[in-house]
């Protein structure tokens, strides 16, 4: 078997091959996925990859966050493997133990812990990442079938579809960003959203004008050419799904445009339009914790999915210390 650490050592042909036979591939697994998060300032990726015989059978893609400030940084810095690794269906357990300490010889020195979020049914391979040592917890997902439009519509709530009707009389509009002003009045709902509810890190107006222009970034217009209320930004993997990264609105200003059930229906609309059978809301919280977010999304007709996320820590007194900065951070502003 051999490891590879770098990007240029990859094959890109096996890199194609390998997303092109595996169930488990997402956007954030593709190479296109490795040279967005390359070209932020927010991320600094990381790519590994295990060949057995003449084949790729495993490939990781991660990021780790930076922050503008040192000391923050060193303190709540994390690597984050979103979607999950791209596992060949045949890969040996010898193969994924390879992999998967790759990774943490990857991260150790880089980030207190990683996380991956797995986008599909990984069960088949817990008992070799437990063998690797990482830490299993239970979270939720809802995967949106979109394939039949009228199928689509029908799985809506009642209220879901009533909002929807609405504010199509009224004159919504959904549009598909692609100039500066629109995008910064977008991100500044966002922003506002992040800072005073979410309570998490949110990546810098530059990240999501590269999204803007390489992906998908759609926002809720009010009525007659008014202003941005809303919108949803999103990454796509061709033919497979469109992921829902990140989603706002003004909903409560604007409460008989929905902006933020409009910018879901929209992402939707948009995934059966290009033939992305599966739009993925990218996480629904924890199981039997009481999440609005949660209510949210199960209201548009998804299957709900508990892949989990698995946990390593490279540094447990940093990952304890780190907690409790990150609380005091990203809460003491709501």
């Amino acid at each position: 078997m051999t490891l590879y650490t770098t990007y240029d050592s990859i094959s890109p042909l096996a890199w194609r091959q390998l997303i092109e036979r595996t169930r488990t591939a997402t956007w954030f697994q593709t190479p296109e996925g490795y040279h967005f998060l390359d070209a932020t300032r927010d991320y600094d990726p990381f790519v590994v990859a295990v060949e057995d015989g003449d084949r790729l059978v495993g490939l990781c893609v991660g990021q780790i966050s930076r922050s503008r400030s040192r000391l923050v940084q060193y303190l709540t810095r994390r690597a984050i493997i979103n979607g999950g690794p791209m596992l060949d269906e045949d890969i040996t357990d010898e193969a994924l133990l390879l992999l998967l300490q790759a990774v943490n010889d990857t991260t150790r020195e880089r980030a207190i812990y990683t996380e991956i979020r797995c986008f599909h049914d990984y069960s088949r391979w817990h008992a070799v990442l437990e063998q690797a040592g990482w830490t299993y917890a239970a979270h939720l997902n809802f995967h949106i079938a979109c394939e039949d439009h009228d199928r689509m519509w029908e799985r809506l709530s009642e209220n879901r579809r009533r909002q929807i009707t609405k504010a199509q009389s009224l004159g919504v509009q959904i549009v598909q960003l692609s100039n500066e002003d629109d995008l910064r009045a977008w991100y500044q709902i966002l922003k506002h959203l992040y800072r005073w509810y979410v309570h998490k890190p949110l990546p810098g107006l530059d990240f999501f004008r590269t999204l803007m222009r390489e992906q998908v970034v759609l926002a809720v217009r009010a009525p007659e050419g008014g202003p941005i209320i809303g919108g949803a930004a999103c990454v796509r993997l061709r033919g497979r799904a469109l992921y829902e990264w990140y989603i706002c609105g003004l909903d409560e200003q604007h409460k008989a445009y929905a902006p933020s059930v409009m910018a879901t229906w929209a992402a939707m609309e948009y995934a059966h339009t290009n033939r992305l059978p599966v739009f993925d809301v990218m996480g629904a919280g924890v199981p039997d914790v009481p999440y609005g977010v949660r209510t949210f999304k199960q209201k548009f007709g998804g299957k709900l999915v508990e892949h989990g996320r698995w946990t390593i820590v490279a540094h447990s007194g940093l990952y304890r210390l780190g907690k409790m900065v990150y609380r005091v951070i990203f809460r003491k502003k709501s």
